[in-house]
């Protein structure tokens, strides 16, 4: 498995491409680790062959879930905005 420090080597070409890129000084200092938040972002950004693992930044996976369960019933808050007015 590439470092994510590689795959933005290899991605953008050079060091200070990458530091251009993320708005630093210098990104030298990713080969020891890369901030979660440029992680995020290469995780967000399709051009770039990365996947955030929360688990390398020491989050719990199971608290990333995400419920997208719907209810067939729409309800609105409109009797309770009418009895407020009253």
């Amino acid at each position: 498995m590439n470092s994510l420090y590689q795959i933005l080597l290899n991605h953008f070409g050079t060091e200070a491409k990458v530091a251009r890129v993320f708005n630093i000084g210098r990104a030298q200092h990713f080969q020891k680790h890369v901030p979660e938040r440029v992680a995020l972002l290469c995780h967000l950004d399709p051009t770039i062959p990365y996947t955030y693992h929360p688990s390398h930044y020491g989050k719990n996976y199971e608290g990333l879930s995400l419920d997208l369960t719907t209810k067939k019933e729409v309800t609105t808050n409109e009797n309770q905005t009418h009895q407020r007015a009253a």
